[in-house]
């Protein structure tokens, strides 16, 4: 179902995407949340979604160095996106955490924080969607194996032909459209959560096909952009690449992609950079209203098929009269379209308005009566102007 608010100001969240080469510092950064404080003062929680088997082991005594207490810090080591996926929703739904024994299994120990507090993460960190990526796939071509194991007993495929056949098999144009979906789904996961989050990536060269001499080949672009899943970057507000200059590599360096807080301009460079520049995006907007958009993506897509349902319904179970001239209808419903589209939204509004009061329909694109249509004609030509 849709959701509304009104215009006032919410309280905006840090939600970011960093990605780059390998030894930029992304983990480094990520982990910075650690030094970030809530709107009244207290320290961040965070939760290390680590997907790249320590990445920032090494680092935490530094922290530690600084005055950070590491008890407010939860540090799960996963590369299942589902997982990860899991995890997001405990902390979103506000969940206890339990300890986790050596084999992975919850025990009956609750995770506390430095306040011995039961663990409610502010923030969220998942380091390491390349990885992510790389496990869905890989386990969407063990999944696609066995559904060539299927097809080759069905038809009746043994010895070398059925080894080929399964053996050879790799993703489907629908598969890659579910690991595109799963990765738009952690993102807006994530932005659901109500939470501060980062998500790390490596990069990759942008490509495109392009067809030359009559050919079509995939070239580079020469932009760089993560590489992480298909365009996981478009919900996020922030979206940094951490890279270092052969002439000064000891500095990193970020580009700003695109960042919506405005704590920086978008095509800005910065040396090194600090998570903690983003503060002020907790600092200046804490006195408005606390507002959380829910990942809702699959109550929407069956929404969208029961309206799609009902619609062809409704074009499949009416009778069309056989006196109604369609292009009759098409005229009529052009010339009131003509004016709607003049009309700026307080005026659209009023015609709108005016229809209700009359007792016509304000959505006409399915009807199709004449002398409904000649009246919602008449109502709105007075606005024509």
């Amino acid at each position: 179902m849709a959701r509304a608010r009104s215009g006032s100001c919410v309280k905006s969240k840090i939600q970011m995407v960093i990605f780059g080469e390998q030894f930029t510092g992304k983990s480094t950064l990520a982990l910075q949340f650690a030094y970030m404080k809530n709107e009244d003062g207290s320290p961040f929680k965070v939760l290390y979604l680590d997907a790249e088997n320590g990445s920032i082991d090494d680092y935490l005594p530094e922290l530690e160095k600084n005055g950070i207490n590491l008890q407010n810090i939860y540090i799960v080591y996963t590369q299942s996106l589902a997982e990860t996926e899991q995890y997001i929703r405990k902390a979103r739904d506000k969940e206890d955490f339990y300890v986790l024994d050596d084999d992975g299994n919850e025990t009956d120990e609750i995770v506390k924080d430095a306040d011995g507090k039961s663990f409610r993460p502010d923030a969220i960190v998942v380091d390491g969607t390349t990885v992510l990526n790389m496990t869905t796939k890989e386990g969407l071509i063990d999944f696609s194996k066995k559904r060539a194991a299927v097809k080759a007993t069905k038809a009746g495929l043994v010895g070398d032909e059925r080894f080929v056949k399964v053996e050879g098999s790799g993703m489907e144009l629908k598969d890659y459209q579910t690991v595109n979906f799963k990765g738009q789904n952690l993102i807006l996961d994530l932005t659901g959560s109500g939470l501060h989050y980062v998500v790390t990536a490596r990069e990759t060269d942008e490509k495109q096909t392009k067809e030359i001499n009559g050919t079509k080949e995939t070239v580079v672009t020469g932009r760089k952009i993560p590489d992480g899943f298909k365009g996981m970057e478009h919900n996020a507000k922030t979206v940094i690449r951490l890279y270092r200059d052969s002439d000064d590599y000891e500095t990193v360096k970020a580009f700003v992609e695109k960042d919506r807080t405005k704590a920086h301009k978008a095509g800005e460079i910065i040396d090194d950079p600090q998570l903690t520049d983003w503060q002020v995006v907790i600092d200046k907007t804490a006195k408005n209203k606390d507002y959380t958009i829910n990942n809702d993506i699959h109550s929407a897509i069956e929404t969208e098929k029961k309206i799609y349902e009902q619609e062809n319904a409704v074009t499949l179970d009416t009778d069309v009269k056989p006196d109604i001239s369609k292009d009759k209808t098409i005229k009529i419903k052009h010339n009131i379209n003509s004016i709607l589209k003049k009309l700026s939204p307080p005026e659209k509004t009023k015609a709108k308005n005016k229809l209700k009061e009359n007792n016509l329909p304000i959505s006409f694109s399915k009807e199709n009566d004449v002398e409904v249509l000649n009246k919602v004609y008449e109502a709105v030509k007075s606005f024509d102007k």
